[in-house]
Parts: structure tokens; sequence; C-alpha cells
């Protein structure tokens, strides 16, 4: 990041700053933005997108301080952080989830008003989620990067206390090159291995070593011990495994939740060409890049949209995957690799449980709405289309508009998406099939739009 680079985006003041990297290195990635947003000390909201992970973050800025980061699916939710470091339980997360779609309280609001945790513990939590999501995103190289103008409701609420801006930077490189190498080392994910003491190991030498073993009163999930600790992931990996070597802790897979290595669901290998097409067709470009990425966001109750997307993503033969006992947020987000550079993101949100700010970010850019329905009730149909409604009006564009009717072989949509996909047994379908049918359904959407 140098002089020049930010002496060229603060001359520009509060301006709407894109770029599009289409395979390339992105001109102004998130740290020079948000350096920028810094300088001009502006209401403002950073949208990323991440072609190769499927990943998107949202940065809401106040006076050009970050007050909230979202990366949906992440698992670092403040109810799911909660959850795991144990300060709330499966029911008040249920219950937080459900406040937030029937009320204007933002979530921090709503733990303030219905349960006991303090708020000084809410704000180390936040500060905690804020950094380590800034840490994944500071390192992005390529990608759809904008900041605009915003002004916020609830998400400016709170002040995150974070590092400086080049600390955090320096940090996310150092993470971006030593987190894959310690994932690699450990027995499973982080969500599914297992912590305990050792009897009769070494002693610890260093502060943070010890902390570690005297937070292990009880055997611990390595995400768990994130979420009491709230050290950074990769620093906490890194100490355990070292611990691990000095047969001072012991780290193993939770055997029920970690099975053999698994591929992804077995897909026509047609599916590549198809994505692209529908790219072709959907974003009017003659020619679409190397690698490319379709972006569909998918609508449902909690329950339903983090199933459909788990499943889409399952390998044939294989149920979905639980990560662990525990509520449902209603995101879920998974990258489907197709071959040939083409990757289809899933992303499962339930609208009104998230701010506005976070909501517009997520579908400034997406290709396709996915709308699930798994009842008759007309009220189902209704918050639907009205929905669909939100995102003509905000989003900038149109996406493609897929109804999905699961359980059924159609509905009556009075107003009709693009196309309308009736999976009758979807839960015994493998991942694939159900795969290969969406993007079937994607490329029917596109010629009727076209037509």
């Amino acid at each position: 990041m140098s002089e020049v680079d930010l002496l060229n985006v603060s001359a520009a003041g509060r301006m709407l700053a894109s770029t599009r990297a289409s395979g390339s290195l992105a001109v102004l990635p998130p740290a020079v933005l948000l350096q920028a947003a810094q300088r001009t000390g502006g209401d403002l909201r950073l949208v990323m997108r991440q072609p190769e992970s499927g990943a998107v973050a949202v940065a809401v800025l106040r006076a050009g301080q970050p007050t909230m980061v979202f990366l949906p699916g992440d698992g670092r939710s403040l109810g799911e952080l909660m959850l795991a470091a144990g300060d709330i339980d499966v029911g008040v997360l249920d219950m937080l989830v459900e406040g937030r779609s029937t009320t204007a309280a933002s979530l921090e609001e709503l733990l303030l008003a219905r349960t006991s945790v303090p708020v000084g513990r809410i704000r180390r939590l936040l500060d905690y989620q804020g950094r380590q999501r800034l840490l994944e995103v500071l390192a992005w190289r390529e990608g759809f990067f904008e900041l605009q103008d915003y002004r916020g409701g609830g998400e400016t609420a709170f002040h995150l206390e974070l590092p400086g801006l080049e600390a955090l930077a320096y940090r996310a490189d150092a993470r971006a090159k030593s987190l894959p190498g310690l994932l690699a080392r450990l027995p499973a994910t982080p969500a599914n291995t297992l912590v305990r003491k050792r009897r009769g190991g070494e002693k610890p030498q260093d502060q943070l070593a010890c902390e570690i073993v005297a937070a292990l009163d009880e055997p611990l999930l390595l995400t768990q011990l994130m979420a009491r600790m709230l050290v950074d992931d990769d620093l906490l990996i890194e100490r355990a495994l070292r611990l691990g070597e000095a047969k001072t802790l012991v780290l193993q897979a939770r055997v029920s939740l970690a099975p053999p290595p698994r591929v992804g669901p077995a897909l026509d290998p047609r599916l590549a060409a198809v994505v692209r097409q529908v790219l072709a067709r959907s974003r009017g470009e003659a020619a679409t890049p190397a690698a490319v990425s379709l972006s569909a966001v998918v609508v449902a109750a909690a329950a339903e949209g983090v199933r459909f997307v788990t499943r889409l993503a399952s390998p044939a033969g294989e149920g979905e995957l639980s990560s662990g006992p525990g509520g449902s947020t209603g995101l879920a987000s998974r990258t489907l690799e197709l071959g040939d550079g083409a990757r289809l993101c899933l992303l499962a949100i339930r609208p009104e449980a998230l701010s506005r700010g976070a909501l517009e970010g997520i579908l400034s850019r997406v290709d396709a709405l996915v709308l699930l329905r798994s009842t008759d009730e007309p009220a189902e149909l209704t918050r639907l289309q009205q929905f669909r409604t939100v995102v003509r009006a905000g989003a900038g564009h149109e996406p493609l508009t897929i109804g999905v009717d699961l359980g059924r072989s159609l509905r009556e949509w009075g107003e009709f998406p693009d196309a309308v996909l009736g999976l009758t047994d979807w839960e015994e379908r493998p991942g694939g099939w159900l795969t290969e049918r969406l993007v079937d359904a994607l490329l029917a959407a596109t010629a009727a739009r076209s037509a």
C-alpha cells in the first residue's frame, strides 16, 4: 500500500470507488479503501466479494471507523460465538434469531434487553468478531470492492475497538500465509477438533500457552476455545499444536463428526459450460474470463435455507454433516467447484434477521435469487414476493429469479419467477443431482429473461 495509492484515493473524497478484477489484481484492495475511508471520516459502506471463495463481506463505517463487519456463513456470527463460548444456550440463540425477524432492534440490543450477558462481554465479542473478519478480508487481492456513502441504522450503534489499520494489514498477511498450513496439521476442522489436557506433559512456558491450558478445565472444541479466549485463530491453533507436540495437550478428531476426507458432490462435467453460458447471457458479456463465479442467494426460513444449501454441497450418497449441536442463525455459505474454473457460490440468508447495511451489501452484486417454498401458506409466498420487490428497488439490477418448490412439483406463484423448479424428493437426492437441476433452472431463467 503506497503513499501514492493513498493520496490518489483520498483525492477522490467520498466517491464510489469500485473495481472488478475479472481474474486480475484489483486496483484498489480493501486495505486501501479502508484507509481512504479513515481519511475522509465519512459514513460509508465497503462491499467486498471474492470470486475464488465466493465469500462476500460488508463493513459499515461511521466517521471513517468500522462499526460492523459482516461475513455471512463464516461461523462467527455473534450468536454462534456466544453459543460456542457458553454465554448463551440454544434456546436463547433461537429466541434472538426470531427476535431479529420480528423487531427492528439489532442483535446487540436484543442481547442487552433479553439476556444477562454483560455489555462488556458483548463488546469484547464484537471486537473479536470484527478483527477476525478484517484479518480475512484484508488479505483479499482479487474481486469486487466498492466503497459507497451509507447512513446506517442499528449497525452503527456500537464502536469497535480495533488495532490500527497498518497493524491489521500486517497481521492479515501473516495469517494468510500461516493459517492454511496450520489447518492442514489439525486432525479435523477446528469445529471438530477436541482439545484436552494431558497429565504429565511439559509445563507451558509462555503466557498464551499458560492461558490455553488454564482454560481447559474440561475438553473443548477449538472453536469453543477461541470463543472463550478471543484469540486470533492462527495464533491459538499454532500454540495448541505446539502444546500437543510437547505432550501437554491432546488434539483429536471428534469421531462422530469427522469422517474421512471428502470430495464435493459428483457433478456433470458439462455444468461449467452451462454456468459460463448463464453468466454471458445475464451479464451481457461477449466472453467470460478464465475463472468465473456465479453467486446465488437462497432465501427461505432459517432451517430450510441452511438445509438446502448444505444438501447441494453434499457428496453423492452422503447426508449433510452437522458442525455440532446448536441453533441455526439462518446463514450458510458453500462454494461448489464445477471444473474448468467455474464456481457456484451459494449463500442462504434469512433477510428479516439481517441489518439493512448487511442485506444491501450482500445483494449488490448477486447473479441470482433462489426463493424456497416449503408450504402452501399465502404468508410464505407474500414474504418471498415482497423480498423480490425490495431487491429490485435496492440492488440496482434485477437478478435472475428461481422459484424452488420443496416437496411439491409446482405451486401457484402469483408473479411468476423467471423459472420454477419442483423438487418433490429433494432430501433423498444426492447433492450433484440437485446442483444440476438448479443450474438447468438458471439457464432456463436466462432464456425466459431474454425472451
